[in-house]
């Protein structure tokens, strides 16, 4: 602790001009900051081996065309529709040929499907918006597009809170 009267930051507190109003403040402060970092971050930055590959990574990723680090495209276009009381994943598949070997898994929250596109084998996982039940799960092609409906898993317990008054 530093002595009344005798704090290292005396003179520099002499140095702000009095009755500054907050606007005052405010932009004094900006100057001081832009003053000082100015120069030296942007040079911090490019010198860093830490940025650089941050940089190198998200070059990769645009790149890629995907969201994750490491993920394939996708295979065949998807729309995950989440209804009242199901939720419904739609593929076009415009190749009739591969719908004859896909087969089609859910967990309550992720879909996925399987199957052999000539000599390839593929493998898709599309995550659900809302946990699905195990049970009652239909799937069709029709028209290029196969479409999966799975319900919704409903049964949320609740649980009742009691209110205090404290008046």
């Amino acid at each position: 602790m530093f002595p009344f009267g005798k704090s290292p930051f005396k003179g520099m507190m002499e140095n702000i001009p009095k009755g500054m109003a907050s606007k005052d403040m405010n932009k004094y402060i900006q100057q001081m900051i832009s003053s000082t970092m100015s120069h030296s971050f942007p040079d911090f930055m490019q010198g860093n081996e830490f940025f650089k590959q941050a940089q190198d990574m998200m070059k990769e990723q645009q790149d890629m065309g995907t969201e994750g680090h490491g993920q394939k495209p996708r295979r065949f276009d998807s729309n995950v529709i989440n209804t009242l009381d199901e939720c419904i994943v739609q593929l076009k598949i415009p190749n009739r040929d591969i719908v004859s070997s896909i087969k089609v898994y859910h967990t309550p929250y992720v879909c996925t499907i399987e199957g052999i596109d000539g000599e390839e084998s593929f493998k898709e996982e599309i995550q659900l918006p809302c946990s699905v039940r195990k049970k009652g799960t239909r799937a069709i092609y029709r028209s290029g597009v196969l479409e999966i409906r799975m319900p919704k898993h409903v049964n949320i317990p609740m649980s009742q809170i009691d209110v205090h008054d404290l008046d």
